[in-house]
């Protein structure tokens, strides 16, 4: 289908508030007859500060930006999500979601979608699909909450935290005493309770947000249209930008934050990362899944933390697809 499929899926009951709670969702189904003898549906979530529709960007004058369709080419149904607090889902108690809440909320939409899917109930003319396998992506934010998702709700048949580390997640600096003052910050606010942490006093400890994000060779106007309106108190956001950041991914700074959850997974895993990202010791990233039988490691040179500004993001994307079909087929 050329456009995707808006959706936003009711998690009401998953969640202790009293006001109605939604996720949405965008739906991108290739034909059926490419899906193959074991479709696989790629459910992707965003990190702080962006929406789901960092996995479809489009600049004018450049091409190839969109994960989402470049993964429908080739066969795959790819589902982005927002979280709790961010882009079109629900916000109103951006202060009070936490991490658990967030994972929760993303569990109940996912299985809603799948289970459409398998039935055939998303959408007319579009086949049951009984044999749907799924893995889950999460980037930066979106992997720390892909990890609790697994750990805590078995969601997914693999999982693939990109640009998160489950031991502890840090903004590379291009001095080592600015890296260590961005440490501090997040710690001191990751530490307090949830109603008090500051995105914007957390933020002011990073000297640099431009480094860590994006590698040299990113187009002056695409990095422009990403960080020209601020990060990540954003005054002016892009469509893949989120405008809100809850307060709980500050904590996701703090080391071992998802250490019981990641702990738990007896999924495959595939831990990919950048070559200049958060994860400090890439190679230590595995220990962290202690359960799974398939931990993968793959460093994308040429890139940095936000992979898909990267001129080297078909590398990770081929990787991710090649992955997510052994893993579904196993």
């Amino acid at each position: 289908m050329a456009n995707p499929l808006e959706l936003r899926i009711d998690v009401s009951a998953a969640l202790p508030y009293q006001s109605p709670q939604w996720i949405a969702l965008s739906v991108y189904l290739p034909p059926a007859e490419v899906l193959g003898a074991q479709p696989v549906a790629i459910f992707a979530s965003p990190g702080g500060g962006y929406t789901r529709h960092y996995y479809d960007m489009d600049f004018s004058g450049h091409v190839d930006y969109s994960q989402a369709l470049a993964h429908v080419r080739n066969g795959f149904i790819f589902v982005s999500y927002d979280h709790l607090g961010v882009g079109d889902s629900s916000g109103d108690h951006l202060r009070e979601y936490t991490v658990q809440q967030l994972a929760t909320a993303n569990d109940a939409a996912v299985r809603e979608v799948l289970g459409k899917l398998r039935e055939g109930r998303l959408l007319a003319d579009y086949p049951a699909l009984p044999g749907l396998k799924a893995v889950g992506l999460g980037q930066s934010m979106g992997g720390n909450v892909t990890i609790a998702m697994q750990g805590r709700h078995a969601t997914f048949d693999g999982i693939a935290p990109l640009g998160y580390s489950a031991l502890h997640t840090v903004l590379p600096q291009r001095d080592e005493s600015d890296r260590q003052l961005g440490i501090q910050g997040h710690l001191v606010q990751g530490g307090k309770p949830l109603e008090e942490i500051s995105v914007e006093a957390s933020s002011q400890t990073v000297v640099d947000f431009v480094y860590p994000f994006h590698w040299e060779d990113v187009p002056p106007d695409i990095l422009e249209a990403d960080m020209g309106g601020g990060y990540p108190i954003r005054q002016t956001a892009p469509r893949f930008g989120s405008f809100t950041v809850p307060p709980c991914a500050v904590t996701m700074m703090t080391p071992g934050i998802v250490k019981e959850e990641a702990a738990a997974i007896t999924v495959p895993v595939l831990v990919a990362m950048g070559e200049r990202d958060v994860c400090p010791e890439p190679h230590a990233e595995p220990t962290a899944y202690l359960a799974s039988p398939d931990v993968s490691l793959f460093i994308v040179p040429r890139m940095a933390h936000m992979h898909n500004f990267a001129g080297t993001r078909r590398l990770l994307w081929d990787r991710i697809e090649s992955w997510a079909r052994r893993v579904c087929a196993a």
